[in-house]
């Protein structure tokens, strides 16, 4: 299972609890605060920004959810700036939305139990927070473990092992939300996104990206495993709050700048992480170029297709394709290894035998983008590429990574597999791997 490792949390202190005075009349005291903070007399929203939390904990993150939220806090919202969140905590705690405020949060609902991992609970939130604080900008983040690419909607037998795309609800026994329900959740509920964020680990797949194009013009992820704090948030509602009139972009660069400033000058020089492998990493995107760059992974995928298919091309491909799995910058390399690489540097590896505008495309998708010295080769976008026989000998190799078959079940339901082939290149090399020049030299495949 993919976790946020090393729990701890990044600021010295009490986490603060709900405010009390919201007891019997909170129905009444919240229908005052939403008709308070209306448009302002029909002339637009008058606050900037909003910013929605989805806040799952209900798993193993439950303290570092609180944590987090306790970082918000720290600033709270502002007149131009509104922060709401849903929290859902582990063993039966009901989930509950709160406006935060500076030194604590205010209950807005008491939702009982519900679902974190289930489309129709995200779309709920996303139109409620919408309409209780209209606003210029509006952000969404969503909070919990990640793993990138989607195993489908059933569990596979490594997806028992681990955990498929984001979101687990472990009340209620949800495993995962797939990229393609989060992006359908997100459509349903009809709210314009300015910023869409994942703060969770490994998203920063270009199969997760491409499905969630369409969702927000700006998209931050992250390659790497995280830790439990999850993103900077006091860093982040503090610059936003400084300056509410900053567009998506530039809360991207801050999100970024956050991030990397946590690790570079508290985390790694914090005794207790000497040594530590320098791997964490975030990206900001614009999603317009995402479609390009889809349909030119898709141009690669045949190219090299059709020189593995080509008798007088085959073995030069498949060792020059073996050599470069073997020298790209690798990603992930603790709970989810030999799975994931980072794509602009094999698009670098592979220009040999096909070039193509992949980098230039990633390039001008990069709003911002930060990686630890222990991933020198990391640009923001990763794609899946199975290292055999490794991927098979600690369980990360996954048959479902392939295109979704109706009759059976099999799959995967996005679109960039469905769409691009990068799954039949895949197929392609490994059947040359395991019959082809490095089994007749002798030699162990890569």
């Amino acid at each position: 299972m993919t976790q946020r490792s090393n729990p701890r949390t990044k600021r010295a202190g009490e986490l603060l609890p709900p405010l009390s005075f919201w007891g019997l009349g909170s129905l009444l005291l919240a229908a005052l605060f939403l008709a308070s903070c209306g448009s302002g007399g029909g002339d637009g929203p008058e606050r900037a920004w909003t910013v929605l939390v989805y806040l799952d904990g209900d798993n193993d993150l439950g303290d570092a959810a609180l944590a987090d939220l306790a970082e918000m806090e720290a600033v709270g919202s502002t007149a131009a700036v509104d922060v709401l969140v849903q929290l859902d905590l582990p063993n039966g705690v009901p989930a509950k939305r709160y406006r935060v405020v500076k030194g604590g949060r205010r209950e807005l609902a008491d939702l009982g139990e519900v679902d974190m991992a289930k489309p129709g609970t995200l779309t709920a939130f996303l139109k409620w927070g919408a309409a209780a604080a209209p606003a210029r900008r509006t952000a969404l983040v969503v909070w919990n473990h990640g793993n990138g690419w989607d195993q489908g909607d059933g569990p596979s037998p490594a997806a028992q092992r681990r955990l498929p795309s984001i979101l687990r609800d472990d009340d209620n026994q949800s495993p995962f939300l797939a990229n393609y329900r989060v992006r359908g959740a997100i459509e349903a509920a009809g709210v314009a996104l300015d910023l869409l964020g994942l703060d969770a680990s490994i998203m920063g797949t270009l199969e997760a990206q491409y499905e969630l194009r369409t969702v927000a013009p700006v998209l931050v992820t992250s390659q790497e495993v995280g830790e439990t704090h999850g993103w900077d948030y006091t860093a982040i509602l503090g610059g936003l709050t400084s300056k509410p009139e900053m567009g998506a972009e530039e809360l991207s660069q801050l999100i970024v700048d956050a991030y990397r400033d946590f690790f570079e000058n508290v985390f790694y020089p914090d005794p207790a992480h000497a040594g530590y492998d320098r791997r964490h990493s975030i990206s900001a995107l614009r999603t317009a170029p995402l479609g390009d760059l889809g349909q030119a992974v898709g141009g690669l995928a045949r190219e090299l297709g059709r020189l593995l298919g080509d008798p007088a091309t085959r073995d030069a491909t498949g060792t020059a394709i073996a050599v470069a799995r073997r020298n790209v910058q690798a990603i992930d390399r603790y709970s989810q290894p030999y799975v994931y690489v980072d794509l602009f540097d094999l698009d670098r590896l592979l220009e040999p035998l096909s070039p193509t505008n992949i980098r230039p495309l990633i390039q001008a998708a990069t709003i911002a983008e930060y990686h630890g010295d222990g991933r020198p080769n990391a640009h923001g976008v990763s794609i899946v590429f199975f290292q055999r026989p490794e991927a098979e000998a600690v369980g990360t190799f996954d048959t479902n990574y392939h295109d979704y078959d109706p009759q059976t079940g099999t799959g995967n339901k996005g679109e960039f597999l469905n769409a691009f082939g990068w799954d039949e290149l895949l197929s392609a090399y490994y059947a040359w791997q395991g019959g082809g020049a490095a089994a007749r030299e002798g030699r162990q495949a890569p």
